[in-house]
């Protein structure tokens, strides 16, 4: 896509409300997209804009992490395979080896067994996999259809209505939360005095972060979560003293 397209692209996105999921996924798409090779398909994954993060840090946070880029751990998985693969097939390995085993699966295995349910992921199966993995680009997405091969696969078995119906996630209310049930914890964890004591993030930037995103400027929510679980983490693991081992 040539740069000036990119450019109006990110323009128009911009125009539309931050809650709208739609103008998430365009302001993605473009974003990185004048990146080239391994690091636009890295970028892909940000949660967050790295310029974003860098200002929520301290002095002392951003000397910490001076110098290392959030996209190093996905070039080196990328590092792994041939360089001769499509970015598509790419773009897959990483949703695999990253997004799939640190956030879907995840969240999958805790919810169910939480629960006392024995989930199976069966797409997953080792040798299925690697038979995907070896299919030709036009297997798996086809003008414009994605998993074409399995939507093929089940044409004689499932109505089309069912196969080609929109994905439907298993979200969570997360922006609604952080205004109304996590209000209290989101004051306690962020507050200025919490900040300070833990001295990675600077209380007046994310006080400002946390006011566009209750305006609707930004959308904000998914840092502001991870804010708040590293402070509850340190709260667990760093503030409070184990117990002697006998």
């Amino acid at each position: 896509m040539p740069r000036i397209a990119q450019r109006g692209l990110c323009r128009a996105s911009n125009r539309l409300p931050p809650s709208f999921s739609l103008t998430r996924r365009v302001a993605k798409a473009v974003a990185y997209a004048d990146l080239d090779g391994d690091e636009r398909l890295a970028s892909y994954f940000h949660w967050a804009e790295p310029g974003i993060l860098h200002g929520l840090y301290t002095e002392e946070m951003r000397a910490a992490v001076a110098g290392r880029r959030f996209s190093v751990p996905l070039i080196q998985s990328l590092e792994r395979i041939p360089d001769d693969i499509e970015e598509l097939t790419r773009m897959i390995y990483l949703e695999g080896k990253h997004f799939l085993a640190d956030h879907n699966l995840s969240y999958f295995d805790k919810m169910s067994m939480a629960t006392g349910v024995e989930v199976r992921v069966p797409l997953l199966d080792p040798d299925l996999m690697a038979l995907a993995a070896r299919l030709p680009t036009q297997y798996k997405h086809h003008r414009g259809e994605g998993k074409w091969i399995l939507k093929a696969a089940m044409a004689d078995l499932l109505p089309s209505e069912v196969i080609y119906r929109p994905k439907s996630g298993f979200g969570v209310p997360l922006r609604h939360w952080l205004r109304n049930e996590l209000g209290d914890l989101l004051a306690d964890t962020l507050s200025e005095a919490s900040l300070k004591r833990r001295g990675l993030f600077e209380p007046a930037a994310v006080q400002k972060l946390l006011e566009l995103d209750r305006s609707g400027t930004v959308d904000a929510a998914y840092t502001i979560l991870s804010m708040v679980c590293i402070e509850l983490w340190c709260r667990m693991f760093l503030d409070v003293a184990l117990p002697s081992r006998p």
